[in-house]
């Protein structure tokens, strides 16, 4: 019986001090996130990782900071191993919730924003501020698709540069609509250009 207690204090005692390495690796990592150095934090929150592998504001800092370089599969996959940790981690949903939108699965990021008023039906208004945000950014792209493809029907002749400006001076659009129709616009008038 002593020897069992003896193991497990002293697996107390090594999980004691993996803790405070990990703690120590993950304030230096939120060090270098505050001073915009997100490759560093990254790394600093894998260390810490490599010493807890069950410490879930690493893998949501790391999440953060994989946000910040764009590498929105990899926060998808730090928030899932967080959840783990703790089902009820409303940062890991946040940060999955944005990695989703950033890569256009609108519904997947509806989903974990929505997840949070589950949990803590308190946070209603931050989670509608971001599903009006989800929802804005669905029908940007969805008014972008459909200018581009508005502007890609017809015949060579719906792309002369006055019908195309006619078009482009339709009041109250998304501002994509109108990059795409001056895309095709400068198209329109190099390739007049190049007639000459």
């Amino acid at each position: 019986m002593k020897i069992m207690e003896r193991d497990a204090e002293d697996r107390r005692i090594k999980r004691i001090a993996k803790e405070k390495k990990a703690t120590a690796l993950k304030d230096k990592g939120n060090e270098a996130y505050a001073q915009g150095d997100y490759e560093t934090a990254v790394k600093y929150y894998s260390d810490g990782l490599d010493e807890l592998r069950d410490m879930q504001p690493l893998y949501t800092n790391r999440a953060q900071a994989y946000i910040k370089l764009g590498k929105y599969k990899e926060a998808i996959s730090d928030c899932e191993w967080a959840l783990k940790c703790n089902e009820r981690c409303i940062k890991a949903y946040v940060h999955m919730g944005k990695a989703f939108m950033e890569l256009k699965k609108y519904n997947e990021s509806r989903h974990c924003f929505e997840k949070i008023v589950e949990i803590e039906p308190g946070r209603e208004k931050m989670v509608k501020e971001y599903l009006i945000q989800v929802g804005l950014e669905a029908e940007r792209e969805n008014q972008e698709m459909n200018a581009r493809e508005e502007f890609d029907k017809g015949e060579v002749k719906a792309r002369t540069v006055p019908q195309l400006l006619e078009k482009l001076s339709r009041p109250g659009q998304m501002p994509l609509f109108y990059r795409g129709g001056l895309e095709l616009l400068l198209q329109a008038v190099t390739d007049f250009l190049s007639l000459k």
